[in-house]
């Protein structure tokens, strides 16, 4: 049996600033992930496109900003200079002029990205950690709270020897609190009140998708386009320029877009009648809303799948990408769990509530939605982490 002074659970952005922040201290830590990588919700496509958290904005979010200025890593202003496109629904193509790209955009004005995705974040600051990934955590029996033992099982193990477990003084879960609650045991139970508002909480990204497309010309810059869009008629919802392709700003020039719940619905009924022909229906997208020929081959490739790490879908030069969230069991939770009662919930908490984040020692609460402020952004990610990296270190000196 392995043991550590904390076990964090969750190898995403909040896990992995805990992480950085107990070992300063000289706590053995052992970060736990149920994927299969690191990042959680911080997904890089090969391209360098971001297939989840993506934007901070250095002017009000300073703990984001002050971490990328401590670890060296840069950024890249969301380009907003040129001409952006609409496509409203009364099939109709608008051409919005230079300068308004900011009052479209999904991020707005003042938006940065990471150079090269929002992941190489998280794994730089695990660089030095022993992370377990494709390992979930099904129970926490804190019935003693010296010495917590958490039960893993391994996801996709070949072997009969799956289980594993693992025993600490204090656990810090940083996933979100309705995932949380609907697939670990907690013994004892945790109060009912705090489930109910766990499993309230909405999943920052849980009913969204995004869709990146690679091509090896970054055409609408040289059409003078800011790749800024918004569509009122496909299942993408607005687009935006993820990568140049130039200046190590990603692999190749791409596009990105945001699937709402309803688009992801649409995408997801073209997935099970055919993979392929998501591939001709996003680029029948970018060709009507920015009046762009795109030549296509026959050879097509398909790989992965969209509820993971993406389907990717390759077509000559063209590589359509597309991450669905809604889909994805580890962040849209299921209703039901291990810890829920037989009612249905009628309320929902907003991010932050104060039952969701307190803690229950020797058990500690983080992630973006526990968050003070900035939830759901990288930013909240990190507030949650401070926070909650301060309540251990207070606990285990007066343990």
């Amino acid at each position: 049996m392995d043991k550590v002074d904390v076990c964090i659970i969750g190898a995403g952005l909040s896990g992995a600033c805990i992480a950085r922040a107990l070992a300063s201290h000289n706590k053995t830590v052992l970060i736990i992930d149920v994927r299969s990588r690191v990042g959680g919700r911080l997904l890089t496509a090969e391209s360098g496109c971001d297939m989840g958290g993506a934007w901070l904005w250095p002017r009000s979010e300073h703990n984001m900003a002050n971490l990328l200025q401590e670890l060296n890593i840069e950024t890249v202003p969301m380009r907003m200079d040129g001409v952006s496109m609409a496509y409203t629904s009364d099939d109709k193509q608008h051409v919005i002029p230079d300068g308004q790209a900011a009052m479209y955009a999904a991020c707005g004005g003042g938006a940065l990205r990471i150079r090269n995705g929002a992941s190489k974040l998280v794994s730089e600051l695990l660089r030095e950690h022993s992370v377990q990934l494709g390992m979930q955590v099904t129970q926490i029996d804190y019935v003693n709270k010296k010495e917590v033992k958490l039960k893993c099982v391994k996801i996709d193990s070949i072997d009969g020897n799956s289980t594993r477990m693992i025993t600490c003084s204090a656990v810090v879960i940083a996933a979100p609190p309705k995932v949380v609650a609907t697939t670990i045991q907690f013994v004892p139970n945790l109060p009912k009140e705090k489930v109910d508002n766990m499993i309230a909480t909405p999943t920052w990204m849980q009913d969204y998708g995004k869709v990146a497309v690679s091509f090896h010309t970054n055409w609408w810059r040289q059409q003078g386009l800011s790749g800024v869009s918004i569509d009122h008629v496909g299942a993408v919802a607005t687009w935006w320029e993820a990568c140049s392709g130039s200046d190590n700003d990603g692999t190749l020039p791409t596009l990105a877009g945001f699937v709402t719940e309803q688009g992801a619905e649409v995408l997801h009924k073209i997935i099970l009648d055919d993979s392929s022909s998501l591939f001709e229906y996003i680029l029948e997208s970018i060709r009507r809303v920015y009046g762009v020929d795109l030549d296509t081959k026959k050879d097509v490739t398909i790989q992965g799948s969209p509820e993971k790490d993406g389907l990717i879908i390759t077509n000559g030069s063209i590589t359509v990408s597309y991450k669905s969230w809604l889909q994805d069991a580890f962040t849209n939770a299921k209703d039901e769990g291990p810890n829920q009662q037989s009612e249905r919930l009628n309320f929902t908490c907003d991010y932050g509530d104060e039952l969701c984040k307190r803690s229950i020692e020797p058990l500690f609460f983080a992630g973006t939605e526990t968050a003070a402020g900035a939830h759901g952004h990288m930013e909240g990610a990190v507030i949650a982490a401070e926070r909650a990296a301060a309540e251990v270190l207070h606990y285990l000196c007066n343990e």
